[in-house]
């Protein structure tokens, strides 16, 4: 269990701490000099109650400083904390730091704690009455309203066994503390020990590490290596969620980055960070007036303190009291994962504007519009990985991305496959390598679907190859986005339950018939484009050889098109399923010898052959099915030619 101090200058704190734990906090020089914490300080306490191991017996203490002018070092102390011990004096009683404090512990949703009464043999009863009375009053709102008040005087040992004790029974309700998630440590302090290298300190927030373990400092991405570890004060194989950490640190790259106050240690998992943040934000009561929208803040997550704005998801300004839903846009990257507790300060940084929750530590995938992000953070603020999804997928009905919500969330692989099964999902393979988690009955909807269309198009048009794979997100559109509907496709391709033929898809056994005299044009249109080989020839210029006029040969050729013989690559231009495949598989052998896999027009006219008029043709046709994507002067292929052309 971690336990921070909270207060106001010269209540206590540290006196307190070194009578319960021996140990004086105040480890600077000019701390001692001058009788005031200024950083944060660190104690342990061994406690009785029955653990599974020694670490798990140690109490941390963090000592924090209670002057105005460091509340910022206060706030990267309570951060992750599992007990707060209010200390307020009895003589002076609340003061502006105590009720600040109390404010900053309300915000990051702490909730278990005891108020330590201090110097009580300074004052009478009646004056004692009176503070408490008017502590209950100022705890009254808080999280912490319920929490035990213990009249205290340190040099005497005045209910110093009565605050042990309580310590004692909370830890042993979070001594159980489930480990979970990917680990991550927020870095307090960070120095290096003469023959040891590089030691960071911190709060490990999730998860668990262990001696030989690789992880990252994020953001910078730095990887190292554990070399050894004290959790709680003790040495450890293990480090893992509710411990306070020492970790000693090898990697070839420490030596030329700084590691900060505010920087992570996390798992290789956890390293991608953002500069914007979606969020639940409360504006503190006690704040005078409205905020409005593009206010600039300091906005302190974990042990970092940032530079940012807030910009209000409502048409007006926030009222005192109010909570709603914001994005938080930071001057800096930083680490998070939903739920994170996030505290703000004014621009200043002299008071405290109010604080809440991370919802969206790193942006969706696919940009949302102002409408669509208030559905997707209310999803986000569930209590439960399963009911966020659940919520999720009615936000994002086309499917919600895997790597991202894994990512949101801090979810392990084991973790996720398990939220599925609650959530009844299943993750879809999408063609640009995304996966999307997809409510199974949908999905099953939607093949489902495809089939029925592709049987009605058999029995309506029975000569026809197949449906145009291309026209099948229109048909669907009202209730699927295309990249599901081709997702779709593929799979029942894959499986067997349908056939790509030609861009085209039908029933595996479906056997398109034309009629004789249909078939005899066609065997004579196919042998003219065969004897031209890549370079189809115009429209016009088929009539001579075919002896027909264009009014009979447009029409056909356009209704074979339309059948799935032949491709229209443009007004006047159609190739064979073959020759066009193969200008597919010219296009695929080019890009993978060009840099970056992206090759010119010239570059393609050369490698076939065709001229320069039809490599147009052939490239714009390539774009508009989705084979290949322009970027600028070059093009880069975009997909495999089995899933436009099938087995042809």
């Amino acid at each position: 269990m971690i336990v921070a101090t909270a207060g106001h200058v010269d209540h206590g704190k540290t006196l307190l701490i070194r009578t319960l734990t021996g140990v004086d906090t105040d480890r600077l020089p000019e701390e001692r000099a001058r009788g005031m914490t200024i950083d944060l300080g660190f104690a342990y306490l061994p406690a009785s109650t029955a653990a599974t191991s020694a670490v798990n017996s140690i109490i941390g203490f963090i000592d924090v400083p209670g002057h105005e002018r460091f509340v910022r070092n206060m706030l990267a102390g309570v951060a992750g904390i599992d007990f707060a011990l209010l200390v307020i004096a009895a003589d002076d009683g609340p003061m502006p730091q105590t009720r600040e404090h109390l404010a900053i512990l309300d915000l990051l949703g702490i909730s278990r704690g005891a108020v330590a009464l201090t110097k009580v043999d300074r004052v009478s009863a009646e004056r004692m009455e009176a503070v408490s009375t008017e502590i209950r009053l100022l705890l009254a709102p808080t999280a912490l309203a319920e929490i035990p008040i213990v009249p205290t005087a340190a040099p005497t040992g005045i209910g110093i066994e009565t605050i042990r004790g309580l310590l004692e029974t909370a830890h042993a309700a979070v001594a159980a503390r489930q480990v979970a998630g990917n680990f991550r440590l927020a870095i307090d302090r960070s120095f290096v020990l003469d023959g040891a290298g590089r030691v960071v300190t911190g709060t490990v927030y999730s998860g668990s590490t262990s001696v030989g373990d690789r992880l990252l400092i994020a953001p910078v991405g730095i990887e190292v290596r554990v070399r050894s570890i004290h959790a709680q004060n003790q040495v450890a194989d293990t480090a893992h969620a509710g411990q306070r950490c020492g970790i000693n640190l090898v990697g070839s790259d420490l030596r030329r980055h700084q590691i900060h106050r505010g920087d992570w240690l996390v798992a290789p998992p956890l390293t991608s960070s953002a500069i914007r943040l979606g969020a639940r934000l409360t504006l503190a009561s006690s704040e005078a007036i409205s905020m409005r929208d593009r206010t600039p803040v300091h906005v302190h997550v974990g042990a970092a303190d940032v530079g940012g704005r807030v910009t209000l998801l409502q048409d007006r300004a926030m009222a005192p009291g109010e909570t709603t839903f914001a994005t938080l846009t930071l001057d800096a990257p930083i680490v998070a994962v939903q739920g994170d507790r996030f505290v703000l300060r004014d621009q200043s940084a002299t008071r405290t504007l109010g604080g809440g929750q991370i919802l969206e530590p790193v942006p969706y995938p696919r940009a949302l519009t102002r409408k669509r992000r208030v559905p997707v953070l209310a999803a986000l603020a569930q209590a439960t990985p399963s009911a966020t999804l659940d919520a999720l997928l009615d936000a994002i009905p086309e499917g919600v991305d895997e790597v991202w919500f894994l990512r949101a969330l801090n979810l392990t692989e084991e973790e996720l496959v398990f939220v599925r099964q609650t959530a009844g999902v299943v993750p879809i393979a999408l063609t640009r390598g995304e996966r999307v988690l997809l409510e199974s009955s949908r999905w099953e909807r939607l093949c489902g679907r495809l089939c029925e269309l592709i049987d009605a198009h058999h029995i309506a048009e029975p000569a026809q190859t197949g449906l145009p794979e291309l026209e099948l997100p229109n048909l669907l559109a009202d209730c699927f986005p295309k990249r599901l509907v081709r997702a779709a496709a593929d799979v029942l391709v894959r499986d067997g339950g349908l056939a790509r033929r030609a861009g085209q898809l039908c029933r595996p056994e479906h056997q398109a018939r034309l009629t004789g005299g249909e078939q005899t044009l066609f065997n004579r249109v196919e042998s003219e484009l065969k004897r031209h080989g890549l370079q189809a020839p115009a429209l016009h210029d088929m009539l001579e050889p075919l002896k027909t006029k264009v009014e009979v040969l447009r029409p056909f050729v356009e209704r074979m098109a339309r059948l799935g013989r032949l491709h229209q690559v443009s007004k006047y231009r159609f190739y064979l399923p073959s020759a066009l495949r193969q200008l597919a598989l010219e296009a695929e052998s080019l890009a993978t010898r060009c840099e970056g896999g992206l090759f010119t027009a010239a570059e393609y006219r050369n490698q076939t052959g065709i001229g320069r008029n039809v490599t147009i043709e052939v490239l714009e046709y390539f774009d508009r099915i989705g084979l290949t994507q322009r970027h600028g002067q070059t093009r880069r292929v975009r997909r495999a030619i089995d899933e436009i052309f099938g087995g042809l």
